[in-house]
């Protein structure tokens, strides 16, 4: 039932318009008078919301961490961000999904139904609301909590920020609401929220949190970090015990994992907890060309994450063959490695007759103005030529994805002390199993000289953990907010983060230096140095202005 999800984001248009002034107007094109008579009315208004949920089709969405290099760098975390006056982060604008969220809560008692007909419609807004939060706090940590609707002359406007974590508390009953009242799984109407989409996003915000407490000890939540891992591996085990989602295999472990992505149809994929409607003409969007044009690439770095076949890592691995070209780099390792970067096993191009074929056939060839780096990403990549265009691709997208269940399971249940053998195979061995990879068990059994310094012990099973959630989720967005949450901003100072393949020279690609602007660009011998101020984002110097309750800044942004 494509239709329906795309005429959900017509609708967006209609209710919220563009309102920059939010504080000042009512949702357009609504008479309060009569609108809020149904259930039906606050499903039209929920509908207007659905365009807050994920695409579903990211795969260049780690440029600001250690897995992708874009050509430019990264302003903030090569450390070249100013605090901005007034910013889009923290705009108006930016609040005023809140704001038309708070207006709904403000009238929905008008319509009339039955407690359960109403309650799932405010189950989707308070699941919606959970959204905008979780994304606030992981950028700004510490803000304003607004839960009514408010005018121009209301003193919450000028208040000060509530406490990260109290705010994140507030997340989870929103959360919790539309786990109780959002129907089961199968039982809602077609492309719409269920209870299973919201215990994953609320397993998503626990272990966000559970982690940022125990390890950012400066914030003093310390003594709150097992209670919200245990909320994080309880939720993801609920999914997994349903026995509703599965990984997606089809048997072939060089092909399922890069195959998922472009899969048309993935109205009934196992793996999808949210899959995302595409259709032509009607909603299409652009992940391929963006693989095949990305102006960007992985990292040596994340290359060389990537375990052998033997399960042991390159660094003590007798399978492992070297670097001296892409043919040799990829032989031997997860076959991931393969589905995720570009080499000579998958086309280039396939002509819209499907008769012509072209490949790589020189290993300098992978280095280009597309790619400097020379690791190019395959996810989603459709080489048919008609499907590489701009606003072509129309296969559906994967908003939420079991397999980030599995890994939020495994990682909570690690740290927090109690992880078996059982949950492990019941989580990460079954992600191996797509690509055929030995199961990682509870001891490890190898020390890799090579596992990232984070400036703190972690157990083997837990780097592991770690890598095989930077492997398996690569490009999809999740890379700075995990370097965020795991106080790991200093893995960034390796050069190699920023640095691509081995050339034909010995030396290591880099992307083109822009001598025109050379503090926006990568140049020769530069490189950067974390700053632990970047593990959130400055408030405005407008806003503090306007609003001194907001202080004080964040810390490090101080002027």
């Amino acid at each position: 039932m494509k239709l329906n999800y795309l005429l959900y984001a017509t609708v967006a248009l209609t209710i919220t318009g563009c309102n920059d002034d939010f504080l000042e107007r009512a949702p357009q094109d609504l008479n309060d008078q009569t609108f809020w008579a149904t259930a039906n009315d606050l499903k039209t208004y929920a509908n207007a919301f659905y365009g807050i949920l994920p695409g579903g089709v990211t795969n260049l969405g780690d440029t600001d961490s250690d897995n992708q290099v874009p050509q430019d760098i990264n302003t903030f975390i090569w450390g070249n961000y100013v605090v901005p006056t007034e910013d889009g982060l923290w705009s108006k604008s930016n609040w005023s999904n809140l704001r038309q969220i708070n207006y709904f809560m403000a009238r929905y008692q008008q319509a009339e139904g039955t407690e359960e007909e109403i309650n799932n419609w405010v189950a989707e807004m308070r699941f919606f609301r959970a959204l905008e939060y979780f994304n606030k706090i992981k950028t700004f940590g510490d803000v304003p909590w607004l839960e009514r609707d408010l005018d121009i002359d209301s003193e919450e406007l000028f208040g000060p920020k509530m406490a990260r974590n109290e705010v994140a508390r507030k997340i989870i009953e929103d959360l919790d609401f539309a786990i109780q009242w959002l129907p089961e799984k199968g039982s809602e109407e077609d492309n719409r929220l269920n209870k299973d989409i919201a215990r994953h996003v609320k397993a998503r915000v626990c272990l966000n949190e559970g982690t940022q407490y125990k390890y950012h000890t400066e914030l003093g939540y310390t003594g709150e970090a097992n209670e919200w891992l245990q909320m994080a591996a309880d939720e993801a085990e609920t999914l997994i015990n349903s026995g509703r989602y599965a990984i997606y295999s089809t048997g072939k472990p060089t092909d399922d994992y890069y195959r998922m992505f472009i899969l048309e149809d993935k109205s009934n994929l196992s793996e999808a907890i949210l899959y995302i409607d595409y259709a032509d003409p009607l909603r299409l969007h652009s992940m391929s060309q963006s693989a095949n044009e990305p102006y960007c690439g992985f990292s040596k770095d994340f290359a060389d994450c990537f375990l052998c076949d033997d399960g042991l890592p390159i660094s003590i691995s007798d399978r492992y063959l070297g670097d001296d070209s892409l043919d040799i780099e990829s032989a031997n390792r997860d076959p991931r490695f393969k589905q995720l970067i570009h080499t000579k096993d998958l086309p280039r191009t396939i002509t819209n007759d499907l008769q012509d074929t072209t490949f790589y056939e020189t290993d300098a060839a992978f280095t280009d103005q597309m790619v400097r780096t020379g690791y190019k990403c395959v996810k989603g990549l459709d080489p048919v030529e008609a499907n590489l265009r701009p606003g072509r691709n129309y296969f559906d997208g994967i908003a939420y994805r079991y397999a980030e269940t599995l890994l939020i399971f495994a990682e909570a249940k690690a740290e927090l002390g109690t992880l078996t053998q059982a949950d492990l195979d019941k989580s990460i061995n079954r992600i191996r199993d797509r690509v055929a990879m030995p199961h990682l068990t509870t001891n490890v059994g190898f020390t890799d000289p090579k596992w990232p310094n984070y400036g703190y012990s972690l157990s083997p099973v837990l780097q592991e953990i770690r890598r095989e959630r930077r492997i398996e989720l690569a490009g999809e967005g999740f890379r700075f907010d995990d370097i965020k949450r795991w106080k790991a901003g200093e893995l960034l100072n390796n050069v190699f983060t920023y640095l691509g393949k081995k050339q034909s020279d010995g030396s290591y690609a880099i992307p083109y230096p822009n001598y025109t602007n050379a503090d926006y660009s990568y140049q020769p011998g530069k490189s950067r140095t974390w700053d632990d101020k970047l593990y959130l984002y400055p408030i405005p110097t407008g806003e503090l202005q306007r609003n001194p309750n907001l202080l004080p800044q964040n810390p490090g942004w101080e002027e």
